[in-house]
């Protein structure tokens, strides 16, 4: 398959962003992580959130927190953020994202969907690389790293995999 893809090695970087909880149990998550962005665009929360950026940022991620809860593997915490090293409001939470290796997808916002499926279903099992984290069939999650959408300018994106050579 050929899906557009990059390797990149980071380094741990601190964001700060709005946090909310949810399940992968029948599909809770996925109706969740919509109504969350909604709210946000709705609240007028962008420019707020760009204001606390590193100034090289201008786009928001949206990353998944899996292992959140030790008795139920399906829970999972969801951030709309930002890279930041400014303290963060109350209202914010704070997470460092660990130094990892990354295949990372560009793509559309209208295509993350299908290219994040793409990415888990088609090209991981074919490439020379493997997920750091295992479950996104059953929901049940085994996390080593978060799972993260980068959302720029101009309905740009990209979806960020933890992966480690086979």
């Amino acid at each position: 398959m050929d899906l557009p893809f990059y390797i990149e090695n980071r380094d741990s970087f601190r964001v700060v962003g709005y946090l909310m909880k949810t399940t992968n149990q029948k599909g809770q998550g996925r109706k969740a992580i919509p109504l969350h962005w909604s709210n946000f665009r709705k609240d007028n929360l962008e420019t707020r959130m760009l204001a606390l950026a590193e100034q090289k940022a201008d786009g928001l991620f949206g990353i998944n927190l899996y292992n959140t809860d030790l008795a139920d593997s399906r829970k999972f915490e969801y951030m709309i953020a930002v890279p930041s090293d400014e303290e963060a409001p109350e209202e914010l939470t704070e997470y460092t994202v660990p130094a990892m290796t990354w295949a990372v997808f560009p793509c559309t916002r209208e295509t993350i969907g299908k290219t994040e499926g793409q990415a888990i279903t088609k090209w991981l099992p074919k490439s020379k690389y493997r997920p750091l984290n295992k479950g996104y069939i059953t929901g049940r999650m085994k996390s080593k790293a978060p799972d993260i959408e980068y959302y720029g300018k101009d309905g740009y994106a990209e979806v960020w995999i933890a992966v480690r050579e086979k």
